[in-house]
């Protein structure tokens, strides 16, 4: 692939900036709704089956360490796609070996 045919694909999967169309809110609030629903069905079958309370801790940490997991891999894949952006840029004249920017 060419260093233009690179430039010219977008980076990330889904197009950001001053023109892009704002994406759908709905299967957000479709997935909170959802997770909301499980969460207070967990809880009526453990507070109505007599068991204690403190079970519940153990879903719910789980589940807070399987989101900050997913930040951070969203994160480091982000930086990691601006880096190759950043690279893709960058070309070096094999006669001079000098960087030279491309604009």
């Amino acid at each position: 692939m060419s260093v233009h045919a690179a430039l010219a694909r977008p980076v990330f999967g889904t197009p950001r900036g001053r023109h892009a169309k704002p994406r759908s809110a709905w299967p957000r609030i479709a997935v909170r709704t959802l997770f909301l629903l499980c969460a207070m069905i967990s809880a009526a079958a453990v507070l109505g089956g007599g068991w204690p309370p403190v079970l519940l801790v153990v879903p719910a940490a789980a589940l807070v360490l399987l989101v900050a997991g997913i930040v951070k891999l969203r994160t480091a894949a982000r930086q990691i796609d601006t880096i190759f952006a950043e690279e893709l840029t960058r070309e070096a004249p094999a006669e001079t070996g000098v960087d030279i920017e491309i604009s």
